[in-house]
């Protein structure tokens, strides 16, 4: 009797505990999953706007509009001729029988100063032939010599530098006596026995060869 009692307890005991534990799982499974929500800050992206249109600027080509008339079998043009005449340019040449060089003008390559007659050992002689040749209206006036001044500087190798005509009773034998004077050949001009320039007035009496 006593071993009856206590397997029917341990039954009762066994059945209990298997209830609460079906009990249990069915709470478990009946309870919802419970859900956390947080909210998301969204920011809107808009797309960048439309490049702008090219205006593309049509400009219209004038139209030629021609008046036909029309004659005969098809369109006929007037057209009118143009007279037009040109006129020659005319070229004055310049005279250049007048023009003396600029005596003011210093050159600072070469020196265009020379010692003067009075302080050189001796006067320079002249070593060359002169010639020149007269005008016919020289001639026809019976003209056979002039006397002519100018203003020259003599070189240390003897050449002659024209600065000037001072004095010319025909200026028409100006680009004569510029010739002359290049051709021309003094002995060198010293000074205290060394070559040196000199530069003087030169009387001149010309005579036609």
């Amino acid at each position: 009797m006593i071993k009856v009692r206590f397997m029917l307890i341990s039954f009762i005991i066994i059945i209990v505990l298997m209830a609460l534990l079906i009990l249990n799982n069915r709470r478990n499974v009946s309870a919802p999953d419970q859900l956390m929500v947080r909210p998301l800050d969204i920011i809107a992206v808009l797309p960048p706007p439309p490049p702008p249109k090219s205006m593309s600027k049509v400009t219209s080509s004038p139209t030629l509009k021609l008046d036909l008339r029309f004659q005969g079998d098809g369109p006929s043009l007037n057209l009118t001729k143009a007279n037009v005449t040109l006129a020659k340019p005319t070229l004055d040449t310049p005279n250049l029988d007048n023009l003396t060089p600029d005596l003011n003008v210093q050159s600072t390559i070469f020196d265009w100063s020379g010692f003067s007659l009075k302080e050189l050992d001796q006067q320079p002689r002249l070593m060359t032939a002169l010639h020149i040749v007269f005008t016919d209206k020289m001639r026809r006036s019976g003209v056979r010599k002039f006397k002519v001044k100018l203003h020259v500087l003599i070189l240390k190798s003897g050449k002659v530098h024209l600065k000037g005509i001072k004095e010319n009773p025909y200026p028409e034998l100006n680009p004569a006596i510029r010739k002359l004077t290049k051709k021309a050949r003094f002995s060198p001009p010293q000074r205290h026995d060394k070559a040196v320039q000199a530069e003087f007035i030169w009387p001149l009496v010309l005579k036609e060869s």
